[in-house]
């Protein structure tokens, strides 16, 4: 047994190191699979969603008012003294006894109620629709935010990698100034400069990791990722600038017909009315279709004949054939509403003070439509400026940091002009960063205000 285990554990060993190296590392989630994987997992879209099969349900439950409706019951009772059935029947259908089972199939079906089901009905369906509507919004929301959430991510890794560049940078430029100080051509302090620089930059490098993995929660918390997000794939932004928005009055116009929370507002609207209908017509008469089928029977029934025999002892008296007897019935059932203590017209004032607010929450939402359209344009004009000059900036930050660099080699400046020309030149840098990642975060915006956002217009990296 020994000698088995000391053959086979090596193998175990050796066969789960190779596995866990061999197991396939986690693929890099693009801006395009992240935004997938939010529309499928995300529980705030799950809870929209929800939403709408919970009205649904309700439209299912207001139709079937309008639906004839069939119930089946049964009853058995005892008295002390014998009580006759079928109840109504000609004396020769009468039976007698104690013991009495009932059983009926009972069919009602609206004739009509002056169109308050209907109304209710019409109500709750446009409830759907803006519930649908609502989603749809709910999910262009959730697109922008993954996609923000994402390039916010991108541009925390952006400065990363700027300021690791002037890391390596300024241990360059630190190397070749001890290189000065031992041929004594530069003085030690020099050399403390750039120490102290250098801690400064890896110090920010540190706040910005912090920042960027915070960001990575967040992502995760939006997707309803749980666990550690995969390692995503890093993209520079586009050299390009978007091309430029149409005109504003064309904006508002196409967000006035594609923004889905307006149109769910709109289908608010609509139920509100039909409810309010529904509610001043449910104090209207109503008519209701009623058939019945009952069958009734007892123990062992005395036939009426019987009774009489009783007391007439000379008359023959025949027994009921047997102790079952059918019967039914139609009818037409009127309900005229008379006084219900100021009930219906409660309901008839809540209903108009909701179409009241519907209709105000309309005009409300298109004010913010019109002003959230107007702020992303002037966000996406400004981002756009910002990346012009900063270019230039970047550029012209570049080339003077290259002077000051040569002339410092000559001996023909100090080192203060360097390390500035290399500050200067890493805040352009991550400056322009900042701003090429907001200019896609602004068209983005400016697709959600109008309401074109979707996740096939993404890019796909």
């Amino acid at each position: 047994m020994k000698l088995w285990m000391t053959l086979v554990a090596p193998m175990a060993l050796w066969s789960a190191v190779a596995a866990a190296q061999g197991a396939p590392a986690p693929a890099a989630m693009t801006l395009r699979d992240a935004v997938t994987y939010a529309l499928a997992h995300s529980p705030d879209l799950k809870a929209s969603q929800a939403e709408i099969r919970r009205r649904q349900g309700i439209v299912t439950s207001t139709r079937a008012g309008l639906l004839p409706q069939v119930d089946l019951s049964a009853d058995a009772s005892r008295t002390r003294i014998d009580h006759g059935y079928p109840f109504g029947a000609a004396p020769t259908m009468l039976r007698f006894d104690t013991a009495l089972y009932t059983g009926s199939a009972d069919a009602k079906w609206l004739a009509w109620d002056f169109g308050s089901t209907q109304a209710a009905l019409d109500s709750a369906r446009e409830r759907v629709e803006s519930a649908r509507a609502g989603t749809d919004r709910r999910r262009q929301e959730l697109v922008f935010e993954t996609a923000r959430l994402y390039l916010e991510t991108m541009a925390y890794t952006d400065l990363i990698k700027a300021g690791e560049e002037r890391v390596a940078s300024l241990k360059s430029l630190l190397d070749r100034v001890n290189k000065l100080v031992a041929g004594g051509r530069a003085v030690p302090v020099d050399a403390l400069k750039i120490q102290t620089r250098l801690a400064e930059v890896e110090s920010s490098l540190a706040t910005l990791e912090s920042g960027r993995r915070s960001s990575l929660a967040a992502l995760a918390s939006v997707m309803g990722y749980a666990g550690d997000l995969p390692p995503l794939t890093y993209t520079p932004a586009p050299a390009g600038l978007p091309p430029t928005p149409a005109a504003e009055r064309d904006e508002l116009g196409a967000a006035a017909t594609s923004r889905p929370d307006l149109v769910s507002q709109d289908h608010e609207i609509r139920a509100a009315e039909k409810a309010e209908t529904a509610a001043k017509k449910s104090s209207w008469p109503r008519i209701d279709l009623r058939a019945s089928v009952l069958e009734y029977g007892s123990n062992g029934p005395l036939g009426f004949g019987q009774m009489i025999g009783t007391l007439l002892p000379s008359l023959p008296a025949m027994p009921p054939a047997d102790n079952a007897v059918a019967d039914w019935a139609l009818g037409v059932h009127v309900t005229v509403p008379l006084f219900d203590g100021f009930r219906r017209r409660g309901q008839v004032q809540a209903a108009a003070a909701a179409l009241e607010q519907a209709r105000l929450a309309r005009q409300q939402l298109g004010l913010r439509v019109a002003r959230e359209v107007r702020t992303a344009r002037a966000d996406l004009d400004a981002a756009r400026s910002r990346v012009a000059a900063l270019r230039d900036s970047v550029a012209e930050s570049e080339r003077v940091l290259h002077d000051e660099r040569l002339k410092y080699d000559a001996g023909r400046s100090v080192i203060n002009f360097v390390l500035d020309a290399e500050s200067a030149l890493l805040t352009s840098q991550s400056l322009l960063s900042q701003a090429e990642r907001s200019v896609e975060t602004a068209t983005l915006a400016l697709d959600l205000s109008v309401g074109r956002i979707d996740a096939g217009r993404l890019p796909e990296r």
